[in-house]
């Protein structure tokens, strides 16, 4: 059942609905939980906060108690963004996960973070296996663990981008 037909739905389910269709895919792909899984809930707030306080232009836009998709991100201006993705220019769901995939840093885990407050932890492979199953997806980032990048994916746009520490991008070219 797709995201925007759930209005009749309650509030508690809408919001266990993408996280119960990423566990179907995971457990349907028989993805290892050492390779992606979510994120503590007790760990949450700290990602999430630590995203915002790294990345979000809080001085002139501040975070208040709005979800990740209630709170219209504005990102700092010294960031370094690179277009790496627009979904029009794929044919399939899958394609554009595999083009946002190639135009991320490696790593060695990554988290990622669902509009809708969900976190997850997972080497990128593992990662983009799931995304590309999941098409109700709204918006979501990939992050560095170290903080220093990460892909901001928005559905209204159709595009993802690559969002840097102006420091890192300067590292990664030497």
């Amino acid at each position: 059942m797709p995201y925007d037909d759930l209005k009749y739905i309650s509030e508690r389910k809408k919001h266990l609905f993408l996280r119960d269709e990423i566990e179907e895919v995971i457990k349907a792909k028989n993805i290892d939980r050492g390779k992606f899984h979510e994120y503590s809930k007790q760990g949450y707030t700290d990602i999430i906060s630590k995203f915002y306080f790294t990345f979000a232009d809080i001085k002139n836009y501040p975070v208040g108690r709005q979800t990740l998709e209630e709170y219209n991100m504005h990102f700092r201006e010294e960031l370094y963004c690179e277009h790496i993705a627009c979904s029009l220019n794929y044919e399939s769901h899958a394609g554009y996960i595999q083009a946002i995939k190639a135009g991320i840093p490696d790593e060695d885990k990554l988290f990622l973070i669902l509009s809708d407050g969900w976190v997850y932890e997972g080497e990128k492979d593992a990662m983009f296996d799931v995304l590309e199953e999941v098409y109700d997806i709204r918006d979501f980032y990939v992050i560095s663990p170290k903080f220093s990048w990460f892909t901001a994916v928005s559905k209204i746009e159709d595009s993802a981008c690559l969002y840097r520490q102006r420091s890192y991008k300067n590292e990664t070219a030497r």
